[in-house]
């Protein structure tokens, strides 16, 4: 008995209708308690949260990498004027030096 006679193509087709008509009919509606309502809005405004917090977080992080640029101070020491201090302008051919604080 060979499963491609006429038969067994009819019972194929047959549970084809059957399967789609079961899957394709509705569930019977049941109404939703308040307090599930109110986890499942819960839990959806958590997800929200969570994911709010990351992007900030990712946005945060990034610019926490980016480094402002050193600002080069030049000082003098003398008996008029200890300590005096001033920001020097960056140019071209100034170079890139790492900022050094000593004690």
């Amino acid at each position: 008995m060979t499963p491609s006679g006429p038969q067994f193509r009819l019972l194929s087709v047959v549970l084809l209708v059957v399967l789609a008509v079961t899957v394709a009919t509705p569930a019977r509606a049941e109404a939703l308690e308040p307090m599930t309502i109110l986890a499942l809005v819960g839990l959806g405004l958590a997800v929200v949260i969570v994911i709010g917090y990351l992007i900030v977080a990712n946005v945060s992080g990034s610019r926490m990498g980016q480094a402002d640029a050193p600002v080069l101070v030049a000082c003098a020491e003398s008996e008029a004027a200890p300590r005096a201090c001033w920001p020097l302008t960056p140019t071209a051919a100034t170079p890139a030096f790492e900022t050094v604080q000593g004690p």
